[in-house]
């Protein structure tokens, strides 16, 4: 179990390394698009709209998928009064049923994402930008970030049977201290 949870880990680390380095080249993107579009407008009097309008897309692109990034590197907004508190097994116990909770409605979410996406597909809508995108293209950032989101909670869920199996001094890396 400590093998497949090392290897699983892994993949969720270098799953977690490439949204990090998307999400940074968008953010860098979408800067350079809104410096560029000032600097436009400053120097021209005018700018291209997609300029401005693509880093507005590119938001959900971004959040969605950071989810469980966020989650698997404690840097979610969260309130940890219970677990700062706890120690032990208590605190596993609770990490358990928090990891579960939010795996548990990450699929949900997910498969509502899955829906809408269907949905705005068989509509056929485009959005009213400079460049024309399908509606449907711009909600599919929900359905990744959420089915992602239940990727990095069953990693942390599964660390934390470990830790109940193996004890808190587990190094949770696949071996033992």
């Amino acid at each position: 179990m400590e093998k497949a949870f090392g290897f699983y880990q892994r993949i969720i680390a270098s799953l977690a390394r490439f949204i990090l380095i998307v999400a940074a080249t968008i953010v860098g993107l979408d800067v350079f698009s809104l410096f560029l579009e000032a600097a436009g407008r400053y120097v021209v009097g005018s700018s291209r709209a997609f300029m401005e309008e693509l880093p507005r897309l590119m938001v959900p692109v971004v959040v969605f998928p950071m989810m469980g990034v966020l989650l698997r590197m404690k840097r979610h907004v969260s309130v940890d009064v219970l677990p700062e508190r706890l120690k032990g097994k208590a605190r596993s116990w609770l990490l358990l049923v928090v990891y579960g909770v939010v795996a548990a409605v990450a699929v949900q979410f997910f498969v509502a994402g899955l829906i809408a996406v269907k949905c705005y597909h068989e509509m056929g809508f485009e959005t009213h930008t400079e460049i024309i995108f399908k509606l449907w293209i711009t909600y599919l950032p929900f359905p990744i970030g959420f089915g992602l989101l239940v990727l990095f909670a069953v990693e942390l869920f599964w660390r934390e049977v470990l830790v109940l199996l193996k004890g808190p001094e587990w190094d949770g890396a696949g071996g033992a201290p």
